[in-house]
């Protein structure tokens, strides 16, 4: 009976939790609409971008100076562009070329020295080599999956929880309107590449204030 209450306790508690949170969030859209109008962003919210476009990038670091935020928590955030001083391009990008030198040269994840460099810098912390092959098989898979539908998945379609499109491909909107990867989502975004495919989903992240007439565009799947 008590494991029963504790159980019950938790997801009343965990309800609680998101309840709040989604009411800061719609909060903060709502703030955003009364400063910058009715076309200004909302938290997470999804975008269609076409990834050919996509040859720059914002590390964290620049997104956190500029914001005051974590690019998670970011998403939506309307700035002055000419604040943003580092733009990086992505093609110098380790992960990016790992995922050419795969999909598209057709070399395996260990002849490019992918598993081994995961092991040595932690990048997943204390995982076993087994266990960093078995998530680059997954992201194969992904590959594969996205090759024979000619499309990305949204965030909903991977999740039906999920809370518009959280956790996907981050997107900065420039002050011309242009589309710069704001770091999550790599793998993603290598695969959408590769693939050259025309449009793809992602999350907003910072916006540009001279750039909301632009948004329009980019809702339209």
């Amino acid at each position: 009976m008590v494991q029963i209450l504790k159980k019950v306790y938790k997801k009343i508690r965990s309800s609680f939790r998101r309840i709040r949170k989604r009411s800061k969030i719609y909060l903060r859209d709502v703030r955003n609409k009364l400063k910058y109008g009715l076309s200004a962003p909302l938290y997470n919210e999804r975008i269609w971008v076409d990834p050919r476009k996509i040859e720059s990038m914002i590390e964290r670091e620049e997104v956190k100076r500029v914001s005051g935020l974590h690019r998670s928590e970011a998403s939506g955030v309307v700035v002055d562009w000419n604040k943003v001083e580092d733009i990086k391009p992505i093609s110098g990008e380790f992960r990016i070329q790992y995922c050419y030198g795969h999909w598209k040269d057709g070399k395996s994840w260990e002849e490019l020295g992918v598993i081994e460099h995961m092991s040595n810098t932690k990048k997943y912390g204390d995982w076993p080599q087994k266990k960093i092959k078995a998530r680059f098989e997954m992201l194969d898979q992904a590959f594969e999956e996205t090759k024979r539908d000619g499309r990305l998945k949204t965030r909903e379609e991977m999740d039906p929880s999920n809370f518009r499109e959280s956790e996907g491909i981050l997107v900065h909107i420039g002050s011309g309107g242009e589309v710069i990867f704001g770091g999550n989502g790599f793998h993603r975004l290598a695969i959408a590449k590769v693939l050259e495919l025309e449009k793809i989903p992602a999350c907003v992240g910072l916006v540009a204030q001279d750039s909301m007439k632009y948004l329009d565009k980019y809702r339209k799947p």
